[in-house]
């Protein structure tokens, strides 16, 4: 048994306690009926009966293979050729890089937050026990952008390229092709937006997983290898083929720029996808502690790498111009006279693709179980099946993904998943910095690096915004100036006015005694994000920077969705969530500052 301590005050700004973060519950279905002793006094307690713990079963290799097998398809595949088109032209390589910075900034705070916090739910069950209830919603709602529709975008694309490559190698004529198309044609492609081959693979994936991610690791593991090896011949074969005098020149398209590479660098983090979907699995992962952080920047290394060459190889082959937006290496293939090369690449692609879409959803039915166990979803997604499967999740956010898919077309998805990713990812990032610092015992009053942080985050985005849609203004430029001199104030209070915790968490949040996942000390064998606060700020300040490359109008559509889910928190989410009604420090009914919970 361990005891927890009910934080003070409820409502949306309620952390969770650690202790009650952690995946404590017995490692098989059958010896549990439940990962809490007496949840609130609304609907969840009604399931507990059926709520069974996940088992752990991930080992690193396993957790490598998911990260790698569900990144590197959707940003070779799927956008490289589409950056390069639109935004950057010979410098995507230099978009990768810049989007590869960010995400390795972020990556070393995922790792410190999956290794001492190893449950299901990645940044949600972060900025839950950092932040709050109501911030929590709103990072699980990025995070479904991330998963739910990232996943339909990919099976969207895998849907065009079928398409393609169908029409190119099998001569069936498509719709609107001309009028000679065949009944085959037609039903692959119907138009009307609708892409029945989109569909079938995601119906497809989420029939896989509905058989439980054990089943699904074997083939995770098979396509993981056979994309790694497809993506290094084709970025082999192109580097063989460039021709950079004729293709390379000039290196930064004047008409791009290099607010160009930036918006290029904001569309590319939807190929990043891969590693915080790891943290997600954390609680079935085989020692966490050791292999989340390892599994995370193998993931990150491995990818950005192959991103980076595979970008150089795709423009120097072919003009940009010239480079096509669905098929990308099969098309410059075929352009230099290498059809076998571009057969090769087409059916490697229409082959592997389909485990990103597998990949990309796994990590939503996990987030949705850490909400409903938090009351802060129906209590239908906490229902996990007699085989330790999280059956009705998967069908749930299956369906929502399929529809998406069959209907939307790949060119509306991508920017919002960015979003969605870079708001996930500085909200971790934030955090991580909770976490880690404190206000001084001295200080008069609490919450200066609550302060410091909402000064930093707001700051940094009138900043963005200003220097790259208001710039030319007078106005613009005072926000610009005025921000930036706030953005390294607040960073300097971070850092010389907070004290650093002694314990992870700082010493307001609670836990069990000896526990030694708080450990800060320089003994500690838990991995520990070097040079704090200055990597999670400067990845928050990237982030915020990049989301700022969109549109406007994007950028007011994503402000728009987050203020839809917190609509949705208000109306439902806190009036069952476990922590507004008496969850975490009730026991045998009774409320209680120090309870029991069962470990």
């Amino acid at each position: 048994p361990f005891t927890s301590t009910m934080p003070s005050g409820k409502g949306p700004w309620l952390q969770k306690p650690l202790n009650a973060t952690l995946d404590d519950s017995p490692s098989s279905p059958s010896e549990s009926s439940g990962s809490y002793d007496s949840v609130d006094r609304g609907n969840i307690s009604s399931v507990t009966s059926s709520i069974r713990s996940i088992q752990r079963h991930l080992s690193l290799y396993d957790l490598v293979s998911i990260g790698v097998g569900g990144t590197i398809g959707s940003g070779i595949f799927v956008i490289c050729g589409f950056i390069a088109n639109n935004f950057a032209g010979p410098a995507t390589c230099l978009c990768w890089i810049i989007s590869g910075i960010a995400a390795c900034l972020s990556g070393v705070c995922y790792a410190e937050l999956a290794c001492r916090m190893p449950s299901a739910g990645s940044s949600y069950v972060y900025v839950f026990a950092s932040m709050g209830e109501l911030p929590a919603v709103l990072v699980a709602a990025c995070l479904t952008l991330e998963y739910v529709v990232s996943a339909a975008a990919v099976a969207r694309s895998w849907g065009d390229k079928m398409i393609v490559w169908t029409a190119n190698n099998l001569d069936i004529p498509m719709v609107n092709a001309d009028e000679s198309s065949t009944f085959i044609g037609m039903m692959l492609n119907p138009g009307y937006s609708f892409n029945p081959l989109a569909m079938l693979v995601a119906a497809a994936s989420m029939a896989l997983l509905m058989n439980g991610v054990k089943e699904s690791k074997s083939v995770t593991n098979f396509f993981t290898i056979t994309k790694v090896l497809l993506v290094a011949f084709m970025a082999i074969m192109g580097l063989i083929l460039m021709k950079p005098q004729e293709n390379l020149t000039p290196f930064i398209p004047p008409q791009f720029g290099w607010s160009g590479i930036l918006r290029g660098a904001t569309s590319s983090f939807f190929g990043y996808i891969g590693f915080d979907e790891l943290c997600c699995l954390a609680g079935e992962a085989f020692d966490p502690q050791k292999n989340m952080p390892l599994s995370i920047v193998w993931t990150l290394g491995l990818v950005t790498l192959l991103y980076v060459a595979a970008s150089l190889a795709l423009t120097g082959m072919q003009p940009y111009q010239d480079i096509s937006g669905v098929s990308g290496f099969p098309v410059a293939f075929d352009s230099r006279g290498y059809d076998w090369a571009a057969q090769i690449s087409a059916f490697g692609e229409v082959f592997t693709l389909p485990i990103v879409v597998l990949i990309s959803v796994m990590a939503q039915p996990r987030l949705q179980y850490a909400m409903a166990m938090d009351g802060l979803l129906p209590p239908i997604f906490a229902k996990v099946d007699k085989m330790g499967n999280l059956w009705h999740g998967t069908v749930i956010s299956g369906i929502i993904m399929t529809i998406i898919a069959a209907f939307v077309p790949f060119t509306h998805l991508n920017d919002m998943v960015s979003a969605g990713i870079l708001v996930a990812f500085s909200m971790t990032n934030a955090s991580l910095i909770l976490m880690r610092y404190e206000t001084p015992i001295n200080f008069n009053k609490d919450g200066l690096v609550e302060k410091c942080l909402g000064w930093f985050t707001f700051c940094s985005i009138a900043f963005s915004i200003g220097m790259t849609h208001y710039w030319d203004s007078f106005f613009g430029k005072i926000v610009v100036i005025l921000s930036a001199f706030m953005v390294l104030r607040s960073v300097y209070d971070l850092r010389f006015t907070c004290t650093p915790a002694a314990l992870f968490g700082g010493r307001n949040r609670k836990s069990f005694p000896g526990d030694l996942s708080r450990d800060l000390s320089a003994g500690s064998v838990y991995f520990k994000t070097p040079l704090l606060p200055y990597i999670p700020c400067l990845g928050m300040f990237i982030n915020w920077y990049l989301v700022a490359q969109l549109e406007l109008f994007s950028i007011g559509l994503l402000m728009g969705f987050i203020g839809v889910v917190a609509i949705y928190y208000f109306a439902y989410a806190s009036r069952h969530s476990v922590g507004n009604n008496g969850g975490w420090n009730e026991q045998d009914g009774e409320d209680e500052d120090e309870v029991s919970l069962t470990g």
